[in-house]
């Protein structure tokens, strides 16, 4: 079975992604309401992507140490 853990010392660990994390899920949360052009949402997407992938990595790094 899958155990998964949320270990914040690794978000506080990256600051400038962490923030952006944050930004860029609140900003595509509200899309409907600010109705950005198509490109910017390719580009927030790409982003959330991303940023999802890397602190993935991170935490499955940090759990298969222990």
């Amino acid at each position: 079975m899958l155990n998964l853990k949320f270990d914040k010392d690794i978000f506080m660990s990256y600051p400038l992604l962490s923030s952006l994390f944050v930004m860029d899920f609140s900003l595509l949360l509200f899309t409907p309401l600010i109705r950005f052009p198509i490109i910017i949402s390719i580009v927030l997407v790409f982003g959330l992507v991303y940023l999802s992938m890397f602190f993935g990595v991170k935490l499955n790094d940090t759990q298969s140490a222990k």
